[in-house]
């Protein structure tokens, strides 16, 4: 191999080299300059096949397209059917026999057969790679499916002939690893991606496509799209969204942590409170009920004892304290006494005659009041007898002349009152029980789902009871049949004539005996009609304009054919309007129920039981009935109320007439005036003290006398008092003490202390709650009001107990169904597990739920939105670099002429600015609507981050609108896909096309955005520019040169003319691409000048299929076969 010169550093192809390879059998290795390589030669010789070699080398298997040269598609987006198989077994010829089935001929078919092709990369800096791909059958197969594969990566040159060893060995692959030592990757993607590691093809993806897309373009099609999908990498956006999306999952988590916990210590929140409760309430039902007895009493002994020391104690105190009030008293009492004696002597002397008026007026006033008693109870009775109450003698006389009359008169009303009382009270006793008895038939129709009477359906209970049988088996004819919808008027006339029928019991006959037998061995206490119902043979129909024609009958029920054919025999009255039209007819009735019989025998039934609709028995609805018995009982109601009051009204009068006879009775005891004449014994009383008050007011000395006798008396008297009410508390005190002594003494003997201090304090608290007075004279009331207390605090403990306990288990009964795993215990029993709930509660407020808090707020904080940020800033930086690239790519183009005095640029300008349809502009609204509404997402997410940091509730408000973003970041829809394309595909942000212009001004000239619609060889030139310009984009390093040079051209520029074809080559060849062309004879000179070797592929067609062979030629060689 000839040393690098050209472009050190760069990876170019030196050599190729095939086993077995389509119609190149055996081994073949060629030479490849690094100025690149011609593969000339006629249709059909094999070109392709080395390419195709090449593809398989380089390329994954959909960027591989075999045969490119026969694809003319645009973009070279079909592929071949050109397959590894086929190249493998040498498939040579496809015939079709007369069932239309193919039949291929293989040159090595039929066998195990193997090949391998292995290519050579060189940067000329002494790294030096050869990648081998090995196919190989192993048995008979043709399909791809059976086709196996090794890959091989070897540090310097490797000749593929090592393999023949291989081969013989039954395809050992383990021995030929271990033979040669290289890279073997296991699947064609590693194989792919180490290569591409080790020539400098790097991680684009878009560069390895593009590479096998360019041997076989003939066109581009639309510009913008090729530019958009070839130029340009799926941006780095979607890897910074996968780790933004991948970062929400922790946080989520941590989310989904703190929420538990904050859910738990929601749900635990009262548990302290509630164990704190039911621990405290169940030690105080405990205390109470230990206490109530024996204790209580002990305790009750030991307050009664230190209450009556206490009470000992005072009256000692008041004792003391009364000797010295009475000896006061005494001494003021007497000098009272000595100052109110003196005075009265001086005023009796000096007030004798008005000590008589005194006397008088005492008299009178003790006579004047049995006067005016009298008076009053004269006036009650005259009161009584509804008269004026005399006030002077000429009245008193009148009324007692007329006593005589006023008694003839009431003993006339009592004597005519008494007569008449009891028919009176007879008739308010009848409307009431008449009131009552219909009031009950209605209550009971209310109730009931039959319109039979009671006493009926009783009699049918009994006879059921008594028969063994079920009521329902026993239906009254009246329950199954009912007036037709459209014949109501005919209701009143049918209950008169069916009212006997209609209570006729219906006997199934199976149970015939038992009801007979029932019926006849009793005694029913009333009428019973009854038929046995069994089958009709032939039920007869009812004619029309009969009373049987206008009934019908329930259906559902199995007795309906009989007691229709019994309705149709029996009531075949024929229905007229009025008793004139009867005569037309054997038997009839009106519309108001008269009824015509055979032999001139008319009947009409108006009892009460039959012509009132609240007695109507046919059907089962109750409306009608019950409306009707609701009628009634509003009037019977109305009649009770009116008997009642002429009742009342009667007893009143009755009672006036006897207390008219009483009073004239009780007035005979006042005979005289005089003795009830209160006005004159009052005019005495008035007389005298207007004479006392003329004699006071005549003596002033002795009034003044009189008031000091008064005042001395009072005080003297008040004196009196204060001293017998001293004496008097002594009295009772000194008689009180041996008692105490005594009680306090036998109380001292017996227990009275509790030996333990909480139970002391304990009933102190519940003796202090009950607010009675503690005393030896209160002392019973005590024990009662103690022992109540205690009770109701032991009842009020244990209810509180019982709450708590209630709450206590619901709250961790809670726990467990949300949480079962991280309950201490699963029983949700108070008893057993309250304090370890509420020691979790404490651990979870004061550690977990701050810890979750913590560690949520750090990642959202810290993690999540700046991850977000990150993405915002590589979408910002993908933009840029698409601006860049391009920039950079367009430099290369300005060292080519595209025509002469101009070159070509990629061009392109924003999606909202070049919308030119409404679909298109209807696109990139969408898309820059999505791409703002990301922003302001993200804006959002920073303008609350600071506050996120700092309060629980701000993090959780900053967690939804995290939630909500990655929802449209990770959701499914066809929508969110394209809200994701939008926002992270950048390259749709740009429109991209081709302009050409001056090189002079740079003024433009044309624009290009498809290139389809040239002419062939404009075409293949614009084609050239565009792939050159796209390959450099992506294999370019930082100088613009590519890293990887080889570039495969298969049948490329065969519509172009020289100058077209050269312009072409040329783009290539100044963006420092190794040309590896494809292409006819014709076109040895055109391409020439850019590559440095060319090879000439021949076939020979045996009777066994062809066989291709390559060897180096000339370009004089080439040339005078394409004159020849």
């Amino acid at each position: 191999m000839s040393e690098r010169t050209l472009r050190l550093g760069q990876f170019r192809l030196t050599r190729l080299q095939v086993v077995n390879w389509g119609a190149f059998c055996g081994y073949k290795d060629v030479a490849v300059d690094e100025r690149g390589l011609l593969l000339t030669g006629r249709s059909g010789s094999g070109k392709s096949s080395l390419m195709d070699a090449h593809s398989t080398v380089l390329l994954p298997t959909t960027d591989q397209r075999f045969n490119a040269s026969a694809d003319l598609t645009a973009r070279g987006a079909k592929q071949s059917t050109r397959s590894v198989a086929d190249y493998v077994r040498g498939a040579w010829s496809e015939n079709r026999d007369e069932n239309d089935q193919a039949h291929v001929r293989y040159l090595r078919g039929g066998k195990p057969t193997w090949s391998a092709i292995g290519a050579t990369y060189d940067n000329g800096l002494g790294s030096v790679t050869t990648a081998v791909v090995v196919k190989w059958f192993a048995g008979t197969e043709t399909d791809g499916a059976s086709l196996k594969s090794m890959y091989q990566l070897h540090d310097g040159q490797f000749s593929v002939q090592l393999l023949e060893e291989w081969a013989a060995r039954r395809f050992d692959s383990r021995w030929f690893k271990a033979t040669y030592p290289a890279e073997y990757p296991v699947t064609q993607a590693a194989y792919l991606r180490d290569l591409a590691r080790r020539v400098g093809l790097g991680a684009s993806r878009t560069a390895v496509s593009l590479l096998g897309k360019a041997k076989a373009l003939k066109n581009v099609g639309d510009l913008n799209m090729f530019i958009r999908d070839n130029m340009l990498d799926r941006p780095v956006t979607f890897d910074a969204a996968a780790r933004m999306v991948a970062a929400f999952t922790p946080l989520n988590e941590a989310y989904e942590t703190a929420e538990r916990a904050h859910r738990q210590e929601r749900v635990l929140k009262d548990v302290p409170g509630l164990w704190k409760r039911f621990s405290e309430s169940r030690e105080s039902t405990d205390r109470a009920r230990s206490l109530l007895g024996e204790p209580a009493e002990t305790y009750l002994r030991g307050v009664r004892l230190r209450a009556v020391e206490a009470e000992i104690e005072r009256i000692d105190r008041r004792l003391e304290a009364l000797d010295e009030t009475l000896g006061a008293h005494n001494d003021l009492r007497d000098r009272a006494f000595a100052a109110y004696t003196a005075l009265e002597a001086q005023w009796r002397q000096d007030a004798r005659h008005l000590h008589d008026l005194e006397m008088q007026h005492r008299l009178a006033t003790a006579e004047h009041g049995p006067v005016q008693a009298a008076y009053r109870a004269f006036s009650a009775i005259v009161t009584r007898l509804r008269r004026p109450v005399p006030t002077d003698l000429a009245s008193f006389s009148a009324l007692r002349e007329a006593l005589p009359a006023i008694r003839a008169e009431a003993l006339s009303a009592e004597a005519s009152l008494r007569a008449d009382g009891h028919a009176v009270l007879d008739a308010m006793a009848d409307a009431r029980r008449a009131h009552k008895e219909k009031r009950a038939e209605l209550t009971a129709l209310q109730s009931a789902r039959t319109l039979i009477p009671a006493r009926d359906q009783a009699r049918r209970q009994a006879i059921a009871d008594g028969a063994g049988i079920a009521v329902a088996d026993l239906p009254y004819a009246a329950e199954l049949i009912d007036i037709a919808d459209d014949e109501e008027r005919w209701r009143p006339a049918a209950e008169r004539v069916l009212r006997g029928f209609g209570l006729r019991l219906l006997v199934p006959r199976k149970h015939a005996d038992a009801v007979r037998n029932y019926i006849d061995h009793h005694r029913i206490k009333g009428v019973v009609d009854y038929s046995v119902v069994g089958s009709t043979a032939d039920p007869s129909r009812a004619v029309d304009g009969t009373l049987a024609a206008k009934l019908v009958v329930d259906d559902t029920h199995p007795f309906s054919e009989w007691l229709r054919a019994e309705l149709a025999r029996r009531f075949d009255h024929a229905c007229v309007e009025n008793a004139e039209e009867l005569d037309r007819h054997r038997i009839g009735v009106t519309l108001r129920g008269t009824v015509k019989l055979p032999g001139n025998h008319y009947r009409k039934d108006d009892r009460d039981e039959t012509a009132n609709p609240a007695n109507y028995i046919l059907g089962a609805d109750t409306g009608t009935k019950r409306d009707a018995l609701q009628s009634e009982v509003d009037a019977l109601h109305r009649a009770e109320r009116e008997a009642t009051a002429a009742a009342d009204n009667h007893q009143s009068r009755l009672r006036a007439a006897q207390e008219s006879l009483a009073a004239a009775g009780e007035l005979d005891a006042y005979p005289s005036w005089a003795a009830i004449d209160r006005w004159a014994s009052g005019g005495r009383i008035r007389e005298l003290d207007e004479r006392i008050a003329a004699v006071r007011t005549d003596n002033r000395n002795l009034l003044d006398l009189e008031q000091q006798r008064v005042d001395a008396e009072r005080r003297y008297k008040d004196a009196e008092e204060a001293c017998a009410a001293t004496r008097n508390e002594i009295r009772q005190l000194t008689d009180r003490m041996p008692v105490l002594v005594d009680l306090q003494k036998e109380l001292g003997d017996q227990l009275h202390r509790l030996a333990d201090d909480g139970d002391r304090v304990f009933l102190d608290d519940v003796l202090a709650a009950t607010g009675v007075p503690v005393s030896p004279d209160t002392f019973a009331l005590v024990e009662n009001a103690l022992r109540r207390e205690l009770v109701a605090r032991r009842d009020a403990a244990d209810s509180e107990r019982r709450v708590a306990q209630t709450r206590l288990e619901a709250a961790m009964r809670a726990f467990i169904e949300q949480w079962r795993d991280a309950a201490p215990d699963t029983s949700a029993d108070a008893e057993r597990s309250g304090a370890d709930f509420a020691a979790l509660y404490e651990d979870i407020a004061e550690r977990r739920l701050p810890e979750a808090m913590n560690r949520f707020q750090q990642m959202i904080a810290e993690d999540m939105v700046p991850s977000i940020s990150v993405l915002q800033r590589e979408i910002e930086n993908a933009s840029t670099e698409i601006r860049k690239r391009v920039a950079m790519v367009n430099e290369g183009l300005t060292r080519v002429e595209f025509n002469t005095g101009t070159r070509l640029q990629i061009a392109h300008r924003s999606v909202a600015s070049s919308s030119s349809s409404s679909s298109s502009a209807s696109s990139a609204s969408g898309s820059s609507d999505d791409a703002r509404s990301f922003r302001a997402a993200v804006d959002a997410l920073l303008r609350h981050a600071p506050n996120a940091r700092r309060d629980a509730e701000a993090s959780r408000a900053q967690f939804k609108r995290v939630r909500a973003l990655m929802a449209r970041f990770t959701a499914d829809t066809a929508e969110a896909r394209q809200w994701r394309e939008n926002v992270l595909d950048v390259r749709n942000s740009f429109t991209f096309y081709g302009r050409e212009e001056l090189i002079a001004d740079g003024s433009t000239v044309a624009t290009f955005s498809n290139t389809s619609a040239n002419s062939g060889g404009e075409q293949e030139k614009l084609v050239a520019f565009c792939l050159a310009a796209a390959l450099s984009y992506n294999l370019a390093d930082g100088d613009g040169v590519p890293a990887f040079a080889p570039l495969m051209l298969d049948e490329a520029f065969s519509k172009s003319d020289e100058t077209f074809a050269a312009q072409a080559l040329g783009v290539f060849h100044e963006f420092g691409f190794q040309l590896l062309i494809a292409a006819p004879i014709r076109m040895a000179g055109i391409v020439e000048p850019f590559i440095g070797q060319a090879v000439l592929v021949d076939k020979r067609v045996l009777p066994d299929g062809p066989r291709s062979a390559a060897a180096s030629a000339t370009f004089g060689e080439l040339a005078t076969r394409a004159a020849a």
